[in-house]
């Protein structure tokens, strides 16, 4: 067992993407089981994005306790590898409590660490301080062009906006020979706890994913938004992380540039259902024990079955 030998060793995940109806689903689960959520969004841990990013409500919170939410601060980054920690520390906790911890979000890269763990690359090579110094200098489309000559695929894989994996990537070719996906094909998995992760991925039809999107955009600034956006820029300033977030990003716009409201709320409608498009790609990739439209019956059963194992 990975967590204990009278615990068994899993831990069920909800994935899909943005919009799709996650919260519905782990409430009902939540009236049915004793679960705690750990979330698996690489920006609901900002703290303060409460709109912007869809935190968990007070009333959601006392419904089913979330983890890794709203902690960290704008200014700061965060990584992959300080999530598994963090899981790691979370999911012991919550079993400690005789309960059940579900990853639940749409950070693939999240999952993906406490799934197979880190291929080892060499952090303390003499020549790494003088390789990111050189990269340091580059501004963001010479990184992105640079990793697309070396390593067409990472390139592909990794959004043009993460500035963090594309420069890694780079380091990981300068500091091996090897490319990130040389290394990644090779890698022997290392699950955090030693847990299995059951993947159930959640999904809709394309055209009803994008009108929950642009439902979902309009209640968010009528909840204040804009607002929350204005708070943060005055506290962190518009080149803090935190504030680099879909949505954040394009308000940002908004307040500094007067590029017109109307204009900036398409923008996230679209750039939201790109990032949808991307998410339902990455895993559709991967191995799942259910996958569908969050209402499906079979797949709440699939769910439930996997709770029941989780819990002993």
């Amino acid at each position: 067992m990975g967590v204990g030998e009278d615990r068994p060793a899993i831990c069920p995940v909800i994935a899909g993407p943005t919009a799709v109806g996650k919260t519905g689903l782990i409430l009902a689960l939540a009236a049915r089981h004793p679960i705690e959520v750990v979330s698996l969004d690489s920006r609901q841990i900002y703290r303060g994005l409460r709109i912007g990013t869809a935190q968990p409500t007070a009333e959601e919170q006392a419904a089913c306790p979330h983890h890794l939410v709203d902690f960290l601060p704008p200014s700061e980054t965060y990584s992959s590898l300080r999530f598994r920690d963090d899981f790691i520390r979370v999911a012991r906790e919550i079993h400690g409590r005789g309960r059940v911890p579900l990853l639940v979000g749409g950070a693939g890269l999240y999952l993906t660490a406490v799934q197979d763990g880190f291929f080892p690359v060499p952090d303390d090579a003499p020549d790494l301080a003088g390789i990111r110094s050189e990269l340091d200098g580059l501004d963001d489309a010479a990184v992105r062009e640079r990793l697309r000559s070396v390593d067409a695929a990472s390139w592909e894989r990794i959004h043009p906006h993460d500035r963090y994996r594309s420069q890694r990537a780079l380091e990981i070719h300068l500091l091996t020979g090897r490319t990130m996906t040389e290394i990644r094909e090779t890698h022997v998995p290392d699950p955090a706890l030693g847990l299995s992760f059951p993947l159930v991925v959640l999904d809709r039809d394309r055209v009803e994913l994008r009108a929950r999107i642009a439902a979902r955009t309009d209640e968010m600034l009528a909840a204040g938004w804009i607002d929350e956006t204005r708070d943060l820029l005055a506290v962190h300033g518009a080149g803090s992380p935190g504030l680099q977030t879909l949505g954040y990003r394009e308000l940002l716009g908004h307040l500094i540039s007067d590029r017109p409201l109307a204009e900036v709320c398409d923008r996230i409608v679209i750039e939201t259902a790109r990032y949808a498009k991307r998410q339902r790609t990455w895993f559709r990739t991967r191995q799942r024990a259910a996958g569908g439209h969050p209402d499906d019956p079979r797949l709440r059963e699939t769910v439930e079955a996997l709770l029941q194992r989780a819990a002993g």
